[in-house]
């Protein structure tokens, strides 16, 4: 059974950290994926500013990548923190990600020369409407009312 897990942030930032290659991640937060007792995903949202939040996404497997999941992954960073954008960035040598990150619905929108080096980052967005994991959702957000509406 593929469930998610939350409340453990320390735990998988590290898992994250150390699948990704690199030493932390900072302040953040983390959701991780579960099957059976084994991690099998996290992903790490972090540097929130201005209606854009970053993600680091790692697996382990392919069997993360579930339709409840990717709901509650996206739901996050828009519907629950209030992103408008949502940043991911990838090794170019990374065919994978590169192609999990066209599948999910982010666009290119740049490169960052070498950040891998010898290779490029290419930084992937999405915004908001774009997400096609939350269309039509709002996770329990409370919707404005109009003043008017609400006395009727």
């Amino acid at each position: 059974m593929i469930r998610t897990v939350f409340g453990v942030d320390e735990y998988l930032k590290s898992w994250a950290a150390k699948l990704i290659g690199i030493k932390e991640f900072g302040p953040s937060v983390a959701i991780g994926v579960k099957a059976g007792d084994e991690i099998i995903a996290a992903a790490v949202y972090h540097d929130f500013r201005d209606g854009q939040i970053e993600a680091s996404i790692a697996a382990s497997s392919r069997r993360w990548a579930t339709r409840s999941v990717l709901h509650t992954l996206f739901a996050y960073p828009f519907l629950q923190v209030g992103a408008n954008r949502l940043l991911v960035t990838c090794n170019e040598a990374n065919e994978k990600a590169m192609k999990m990150n066209s599948q999910l619905g982010f666009i290119q929108e740049g490169r960052l020369r070498q950040m891998y080096a010898p290779h490029d980052a290419i930084i992937w967005g999405m915004l908001k409407d774009e997400c096609k994991w939350i269309k039509g959702q709002d996770n329990g957000q409370i919707l404005a009312i109009n003043a008017a509406n609400a006395k009727s």
